[in-house]
């Protein structure tokens, strides 16, 4: 689950940050959406992703076993595929009709866009979708715009979870983001080095010390192993440290070398903590 701020002192103003697995809300009075953006990078062309992370999970979803995905093109774009300066006001305004639209229409929920090679696909998942095309012939066409659309059947979502879900390694780096972000914004000098600690859970005491023997190799220090009673999948806990710096790409090196051996050992990286450093006579 999705650490919380550990604590907050005078003393350089400590505050502690982890992450975790992202939770979710489960009815819609109590629905927040969790939005973020990533790019892939390809030989020579991009795809950018903009997804809501909450709603796989949620009760919203299972509420909602139909995929509703709407393809347009983008009239102008860049060598890399991504649409140009002039096309994005543009965009912005047919994805807040079609929202606004089918949201409304068809109690559809949005869960997210892919833009690729000068195209732009919308995805939505509904119980009801009936007339669905009307719906988005009503927003598109009065706009001049060609489009292509398809309802199915995605009780697995796969397409949410396998077109817009960010993996595993892009995952870590978006809350990584969100962590660094928090801290710039108290004032933190994110090339300062400092402590930080990082929090993995096995599944056997084995994987745990050939882990631990490891991350000691490139310079962590075990801080705390323990076994978490009652806890049957991955009950043992291991704390390490290193001195590390936590701008971007300093703490994405980290936190990605620390991920991928525990993929390695079927164990779960469970995120980092560290205080804000801020420069002599910052508040």
């Amino acid at each position: 689950m999705l650490r919380k701020i550990l604590g907050a002192f005078t003393m350089k103003k400590i505050i502690a940050f982890c992450w975790g697995l992202l939770m979710v809300c489960g009815v819609n009075a109590q629905y927040r959406e969790d939005w973020d953006t990533y790019v892939n990078e390809f030989s020579d062309h991009l795809s950018s992703v903009m997804v809501d992370l909450a709603f796989g999970g949620s009760t919203e979803a299972r509420l909602r076993p139909n995929a509703i995905i709407i393809r347009i093109r983008v009239d102008s774009i860049r060598t890399n595929g991504m649409p140009a300066e002039n096309q994005l006001k543009k965009l912005n305004i047919v994805e807040d009709r079609l929202v606004e639209q089918l949201t409304g229409r068809l109690q559809a929920m949005y869960t997210g866009r892919f833009t690729k090679d000068g195209k732009r696909d919308f995805y939505f998942y509904s119980n009801d979708t009936s007339n669905y095309r009307l719906a988005i012939a009503e927003v598109l066409d009065p706009m001049h715009i060609s489009w292509l659309a398809k309802a199915q059947t995605d009780t697995g979502y796969s397409n949410y979870f396998n077109v817009l879900y960010p993996g595993g390694k892009q995952l870590e780096s978006m809350k990584n983001r969100r962590v660094v972000d928090n801290l710039k914004e108290k004032g933190d000098v994110l090339t300062a080095p400092r402590k930080i600690n990082h929090f993995i859970f096995f599944k056997t005491e084995k994987d745990r010390k050939e882990y631990a023997f490891t991350v000691q190799d490139n310079g962590f220090t075990v801080e705390n192993a323990g076994k978490e009673i009652g806890v049957n999948d991955r009950p043992y806990t291991l704390q390490i440290s290193r001195i590390d710096k936590v701008d971007y790409n300093s703490i994405d090196k980290v936190t990605l070398y620390l991920w991928e051996l525990a993929v390695k050992y079927s164990a779960k990286y469970d995120g980092w903590e560290t205080f804000v450093v801020k420069e002599e006579g910052g508040r």
